[in-house]
């Protein structure tokens, strides 16, 4: 009896000292919840950043396409204004001919 109680005592004390599976810890168990909350915080604020970054260049390239569109649209505006303004300017010199050609018309009728 005695000697079944030492064996099974030593058995125990075996499986004490030797656990079967050891103890394995990951990176991420090494961490504090504060480094873990910094570390999800910097992510979020990357992926924001990036996101802004590109608005902004996609905003700069509206503002670029724009401009070329309303210079092109103001050349274009300007190019007519002046054909307008000298056909304009051609009528004027045309009705002033006139009325001078009848102007001497009607002196000649008259003497």
């Amino acid at each position: 009896m005695f000697r079944v109680a030492f064996a099974r005592s030593t058995r125990t004390l075996t499986a004490v000292s030797r656990p079967s599976r050891t103890f394995h810890s990951t990176p991420q168990a090494l961490k504090t919840v504060t480094e873990q909350a910094k570390e999800a915080a910097s992510t979020v604020n990357q992926k924001v950043g990036q996101g802004l970054a590109a608005a902004i260049d996609k905003g700069e390239q509206l503002t670029e396409s724009t401009k070329e569109t309303l210079g092109q649209k103001k050349d274009e505006a300007s190019e007519t204004a002046q054909k307008a303004g000298n056909l304009a300017r051609q009528k004027s010199n045309q009705a002033a001919a006139g009325a001078t050609e009848a102007k001497e018309d009607i002196k000649k009728e008259f003497k």
